[in-house]
């Protein structure tokens, strides 16, 4: 590699150590201002103020400009580097060169640590070199200028390059490490605040040189394998800035289900993907409200990619210790799993073929009933009369069309408060709420009674079918213990009113005969 290639080399490094080298500009203004200080202070010894004038004001003038008008760049680092040297070269002057290679070396520490470059320690050699050379000449052909402190040129100065050359090569060699480090931390840096303000839609474009880093490749191993994560996220996912309140990153899934993000900046409340606009500040200030700052599986309505709205359990997590402050939000579609569970909690509390609440509905209604603080409810259990000889004489698919005919009138005429169930077979049960006494109870058994007493008319029938029922009415003042005593005295009201004919009503009594409680198969018909 040939110097320019070198030099074309470091040009990679210079724009994340800038902020460094803007940095060190200053600092070696500072510094030439104390050495111009120290320089007037020696000015009197050997009566040198027009060396100071000549050389000391005019450097320091124009390291100040370079530094205000190009600071960071390479040629006022290799100004300031020269600008050192050219002020050691002035104190060595006036102290009559007693001093000239323990001073050289300082310049030198100096300018190595504070530009982190090694072009700036070749220059800054390079002039001090050529110090020594033009001026320590000058100094045996008799000018007032002084460099060395003997009378021996030649072999003075090349003792001192033979003392610096190994120095300044080490200066060299440590200057690319440090600018190394320098250059590695900068790049860390850069990468974890891009990480930060949460841009994670594409990957980092880091040089091969850079990536042989350690600590850069692993922070873009880390970013890469975020991305990676974040695009592989069955669920939709997004990043948001709360300071600009826009989406910064979203994952695959979020493009493929949700409403798009508007491609100008739009604030995340105002994008199509809410179903409501008050949606997005609602959830913030919920989180803002948690210790944790962390909302799980919150239900809200969102829009698909498709326009329709979706139930999603959203979660999100507020990052506001970071700067600036992140939302990461997770949404899934619950919509089909939500319809699926009310689906199975129908099979589970309704009967299949009428659709009416089931035994299993029955009971928590009466549980929900007997635990009331007023207790008033009354039951009318039902049986169908005739509805034996359908499923007999046209088959069962006529007894099921039969029955919910039935379930339908049934529903048609039970009150808002009333709850209508199907036990089993051709018995149903209404729940008369909030009933006052037994005699209002019985009246609106009679109801029920006329209702389905109505011909039935079947497809394929000639003749519409006539379907009854009897009815056994209790109510809660009869003393029922539990749920299946309850059921029990409706039973017994039940099958005294098949025995008394057709179409009748029983009002359960308390103190029956406990023959009674037993109903024989043949009641049934």
């Amino acid at each position: 590699m040939n110097l320019r290639q070198a030099f074309r080399r470091e040009r990679g490094f210079d724009a994340l150590l800038s902020p460094y080298r803007e940095r060190a500009d200053r600092i070696m203004v500072g510094m030439n201002l104390f050495l111009l200080l120290v320089c007037a202070a020696l000015a009197p010894v050997r009566d040198t103020w027009l060396a100071v004038l000549l050389v000391g004001v005019p450097t320091m003038a124009l390291s100040w400009w370079l530094m205000r008008s190009a600071g960071g760049t390479l040629l006022t680092r290799i100004f300031m580097a020269c600008a050192f040297m050219a002020f050691t070269g002035l104190i060595i002057h006036q102290t009559g060169g007693d001093i000239e290679a323990h001073f050289t070396a300082f310049g030198l520490i100096g300018v190595l640590l504070y530009y982190r470059d090694w072009r700036t320690i070749l220059a800054a050699t390079i002039f001090i070199y050529l110090h020594h050379l033009v001026l320590g000449f000058a100094q045996t052909r008799g000018v007032a200028v002084y460099v060395f402190d003997t009378g021996a040129y030649w072999r003075t100065f090349a003792i001192h390059v033979a003392y610096f050359l190994p120095f300044v090569t080490m200066m060299g060699y440590l200057a690319v490490w440090l600018r190394r480090e320098g250059h590695e931390a900068a790049h860390v840096i850069a990468l974890a605040n891009e990480i930060m303000r949460g841009d994670l839609t594409k990957r980092v474009e880091v040089s091969q040189g850079s990536l042989q880093m350690p600590l850069i490749s692993a922070v873009v191993s880390m970013r890469d394998r975020l991305l990676d994560l974040m695009r592989v996220l069955p669920v939709p996912a997004a990043v948001v800035r709360m300071d600009t309140q826009q989406v910064v990153t979203v994952n695959r899934s979020w493009d493929e289900q949700c409403a798009a993000i508007p491609d100008r900046p739009t604030p995340f409340a105002q994008c199509p993907v809410w179903a409501e606009p008050e949606t997005w500040p609602a959830l913030i200030a919920r989180v803002d409200g948690t210790s944790d700052r962390v909302l799980d599986k919150v239900e809200v309505v969102m829009k698909r990619r498709d326009g329709a709205s979706a139930l999603c359990e959203l979660s999100l997590i507020l990052l506001d210790d970071a700067v600036p402050a992140m939302a990461i939000v997770t949404a899934e579609d619950i919509t089909q799993r939500r319809q699926a569970e009310l689906e199975m909690q129908r099979l589970a509390y309704r009967d299949a073929l009428t659709d009416l609440p089931n035994r299993a509905s029955l009971y928590r209604e009466l549980r929900a009933q007997m635990a009331a603080a007023a207790h008033r409810c009354a039951v009318v259990m039902m049986d169908l009369d005739g509805f034996k000889p359908v499923n007999d004489r046209l088959g069962h698919d006529a007894g099921d069309a039969v029955l919910r005919i039935i379930a339908q009138r049934i529903q048609h005429t039970a009150r808002d408060t009333d709850f209508a169930a199907r036990l089993g077979g051709d018995e149903f049960v209404i729940v008369l709420r909030d009933c006052r006494s037994a005699d209002e109870a019985e009246v609106v058994a009679r109801r029920f009674i006329k209702a389905i007493g109505r011909p039935v008319v079947l497809e394929g029938v000639a003749e519409g079918l006539s379907i009854g029922a009897s009815a056994g009415v209790v109510h809660c003042s009869a003393g029922a213990a539990d749920i299946e005593q309850f059921l029990k005295q409706a039973d017994v009201a039940m099958y005294r009113a098949k025995n008394a004919g057709r179409g009748c009503v029983v009002v359960y009594q308390a103190g029956s005969e406990p023959h009674d409680l037993m109903r024989a198969d043949a009641g049934s018909t």
